[in-house]
């Protein structure tokens, strides 16, 4: 009956004398009791529930049937846009084949100041309304929408991202190429730490995200401590090639470089890649190995559903590594872990580490 299904909605319409698809109910979204949000900044680690939007199923009549039913192979797009744009410009902020899909306060703060150029404070009017997709690429929007207001906050200050600077990359500043990964999303923690081969006779500095297109950095103050300036002098100097586990904190402007004493070093993996739902957990689309250090993995990556993400090495299950849901966009992966947690679909840019597996999720 499924296989049915796929054939009517793939053609749309049969015209000879089986049975033909006629008509098609639309979803329509249900009203929820609270429409207005004043949303605050949760507490670290957390990401509270905003609201949870649920909708009909989309209904298909054929020829012979007496009424609809729903069909067989739906997926459903809850989209967001500025109340009176006619959703123009629309933003997905949940994918699913379910009929019900939550919208978590974290998220929804970020689409409103980062899709919408919603003001902190401010009430912004949204609009809701489900695409209803089937066959090849047909969609046909719900019957309704939903309104609502959700007045945001501003986030206190940010954990920006801190990248490598140096002769690994020709001193590119505005190179992204070398993150250093986090142990913690915290955003009173300002431990970052990289562990990667560092080859002889190198200098190198820490940039951060505020300062790329710049050569403000940090900087070699003295042996335990840096400074954070533009300057031609300060690099960190390494003499021998070797592995080495670098911890900086930007707060106190402190550093340790040890040497990395790892055994995994000499093993490498012909491809890695994020895997999880967006891919049915297979034909995982493959990260960029670096050239530098074969252990270091990025890439850039268009999801279109909410989804989990693990990692895998050489398309086997053998080597794979996943972190907690609460792990983003930083976390430290273990074998086998349940996969950190990509809650609202779009652009990603994703490194990993796999002599640590530190990873980190950072949205575009």
């Amino acid at each position: 009956m499924i296989s049915l299904w796929g054939s009517l909605l793939l053609t749309s319409c049969r015209t000879d004398d089986q049975l033909t698809l006629k008509d098609i109910t639309p979803t329509a979204i249900d009203d929820i009791p609270q429409k207005s949000f004043i949303l605050t900044e949760p507490s670290a680690n957390t990401n509270p529930l905003m609201a949870t939007i649920t909708w009909t199923q989309t209904e298909f009549s054929l020829s012979s049937a007496s009424h609809p039913e729903p069909a067989g192979t739906v997926n459903y797009a809850l989209q967001m846009d500025i109340d009176g744009n006619n959703f123009a410009n629309p933003v997905t902020v949940a994918s699913t084949n379910g009929l019900s899909a939550n919208l978590f306060v974290k998220d929804i703060n970020a689409v409103l100041l980062n899709k919408f150029n919603a003001v902190p404070e401010e009430e912004a009017h949204l609009e809701l309304r489900i695409l209803t997709y089937y066959g090849q690429n047909n969609s046909i929007p719900s019957s309704n929408t939903l309104k609502i207001s959700v007045t945001p906050y501003k986030p206190l200050e940010e954990v920006q991202a801190v990248y490598l600077l140096g002769d690994m990359n020709g001193w590119n500043n505005t190179s992204t190429e070398y993150i250093m990964f986090r142990n913690s999303n915290n955003p009173d923690d300002r431990t970052y730490t990289y562990t990667g081969r560092i080859a002889g006779n190198t200098y190198f500095k820490f940039i951060p995200q505020e300062s790329l297109g710049t050569y403000k950095a940090y900087c070699r103050k003295d042996d335990s401590t840096m400074t954070y300036e533009e300057t031609d002098a300060g690099a960190f100097y390494n003499e021998f090639e070797r592995y080495v586990t670098i911890t900086i904190n930007t707060q106190d402007l402190t550093y340790t470089i040890i040497d990395y004493t790892g055994n995994n070093t000499s093993v490498f993996y012909s491809t890695i890649g994020p895997i999880g739902g967006f891919c049915n957990w297979d034909n995982e689309p493959a990260m960029t190995k670096s050239s530098y250090d074969g252990h270091q993995w990025s890439g850039t990556f268009t999801f279109d559903v909410s989804t989990a993400c693990k990692f895998r090495g050489n398309h086997d299950w053998v080597n794979n590594w996943g972190g907690s849901a609460e792990e983003f966009p930083y976390g430290k992966a273990v074998f086998d872990g349940p996969g950190a947690n990509i809650a609202v679909p779009g652009t990603y840019k994703i490194y990993f580490n796999d002599l640590t597996g530190h990873y980190t999720i950072l949205q575009q």
